[in-house]
């Protein structure tokens, strides 16, 4: 079974998608209406696509993979150098562009990401509710059948019980031709009688939906920089499930039911539906709640935007007084 995607020469587009509303498109919206205006156009800014550079200090705040082929540029120190400083969403991130493209540390930074709260909520007690909300490439393809597998195996009430919602497609990254490739998983997950399909919903929905829901089902195959998907789950107070894979550890700071990455997706399937089934029985318990009152304490605090703030602006006006006082 192969789970690799053909992205197709025309995908990643020469400019930024306009209508894009995916993690690095959110994280820029979000930082920008909170910067004092001044402050952000003393830079150029350019986030994960180096297109057209300026004629000001530019910082380069990146969200990809350091083995994009969008930033191998990063490999020779002349184009490395075109940027005061590149910022990166995660430690375990940072850490990768330094081995994978020779980017040393002392000229990148971390600045996590940060989330509005989710407000204080009751959760529905008459069933378990599931959800996946990301991209089909990065994990359907296995939840799906594990999900098929779960029921098959755990006979428990709670399980038998419970649902699962799955919000994804590409139109998030308005890119709705990349669709075509998966109209076969959307159509399974359609057709399975415990699975609400509802394509692309915008953040402000989501976060609605979180509220309703109880656990995120997130088998990943895809090696998340950061996953605020994660963070606005766990501020919910929902548990999520989820491997060891790329920076979703870091995300999700010990609190995940987290299960070694398993590369074989058969294997995959059948791990996730284990642990996944074993979550939806536990969810209730009075351990559990107590773990996820402290697991929103922590995300609240620690993907506080006025906290996250702090850490931007002293960041950049530091920066911004070194250059103008060499």
């Amino acid at each position: 079974m192969s789970l690799k995607i053909d992205f197709g020469e025309n995908d990643f587009a020469p400019e930024e998608t306009p209508k894009a509303a995916g993690g690095t498109e959110l994280m820029q919206k979000w930082l920008f209406s909170r910067l004092d205006p001044e402050l952000r156009d003393y830079f150029q800014w350019i986030a994960s696509r180096k297109r057209k550079l300026e004629d000001k200090p530019r910082l380069f705040w990146v969200h990809d993979l350091a083995q994009d082929p969008e930033v191998e540029f990063l490999k020779e120190q002349k184009n490395m150098l075109d940027f005061e400083k590149i910022i990166f969403v995660s430690n375990w991130q940072q850490y990768q562009y330094g081995v994978y493209l020779g980017v040393p540390y002392d000229h990148g930074v971390v600045i996590q990401h940060a989330i509005d709260p989710i407000p204080e909520h009751n959760k529905p007690k008459d069933k378990i509710s599931c959800v996946y909300f990301s991209t089909p490439h990065r994990g359907l393809e296995i939840l799906l059948p594990a999900w098929r597998i779960m029921k098959e195996t755990n006979k428990s009430e709670a399980v038998q019980n419970a649902e699962l919602n799955v919000f994804s497609s590409f139109k998030i990254y308005d890119r709705p031709h990349m669709d075509e490739q998966f109209r076969h998983v959307y159509k399974q997950a359609e057709d399975m009688s415990d699975v609400n399909y509802h394509g692309t919903v915008s953040n402000e929905q989501i976060r609605e939906e979180l509220q309703k829901n109880h656990i995120m089902a997130y088998p990943s195959v895809y090696m998340e920089t950061a996953c605020i998907a994660a963070m606005e789950a766990m501020s919910a107070k929902c548990m999520v499930v989820c491997p060891n894979l790329g920076a979703l550890p870091e995300t999700c700071s010990n609190f995940a039911w987290m299960y070694g990455y398993e590369p074989n997706p058969e294997k995959h399937m059948a791990v996730h539906a284990h642990i996944l089934g074993k979550a939806i029985e536990s969810f209730w318990k009075d351990e559990t709640q107590t773990l996820l009152t402290l697991q929103k304490t922590y995300f609240d605090m620690f993907y506080d935007w006025e906290l996250r703030m702090n850490q931007w602006t002293t960041f950049l006006n530091s920066l911004k007084y070194k250059l103008e006082n060499p």
